[in-house]
């Protein structure tokens, strides 16, 4: 259900992380010293820039999703074809009408908590990530 809307929404919390952790990275370093506290500070700032985003996506998706739900229910309504999930109509649909009903306020209902969360997403990639590359590399003899 709301399969364009996911792709949407992956792709804005991923590129806002990948292209801004380097940048937090070096603002970091100038802060702190400790390796491991710029990483996990850049990397919750990368994830809360990610979410910044990509919150309206999710509150879209939600939206989209609980109609596709109940709909089931209902006998009354033909059910979807199986490239319905594809067609990103519904989305940005559900994105305009929560627009004009609500605002901007709307469509970025619940930033904080998904901030935090995200957040603290990227903070664990951001630690983890380099350190499992570099431990890939060394045991494969690639450096």
């Amino acid at each position: 259900i709301g399969y364009a809307g996911m792709q949407v929404r992956q792709c804005l919390w991923t590129g806002g992380f990948f292209l801004t952790l380097d940048w937090y990275k070096t603002q970091m370093s100038a802060v702190v010293s400790n390796k491991l506290a710029q990483d996990v500070l850049s990397g919750f700032a990368a994830g809360a820039t990610g979410t910044a985003l990509n919150c309206w996506t999710d509150v879209c998706r939600s939206v989209v999703q609980k109609k596709a739900l109940a709909d089931t229910f209902d006998a009354s309504i033909p059910r979807p074809s199986a490239l319905e999930p594809l067609n990103p109509g519904p989305f940005f649909g559900a994105a305009a009408e929560i627009m004009s009903s609500r605002g901007l306020t709307g469509l970025y209902s619940g930033v904080g908590p998904k901030m935090v969360h995200l957040g603290g997403s990227g903070a664990i990639l951001a630690v983890l990530m380099p350190r499992f590359k570099s431990m890939w590399f060394d045991m494969m003899g690639l450096y």
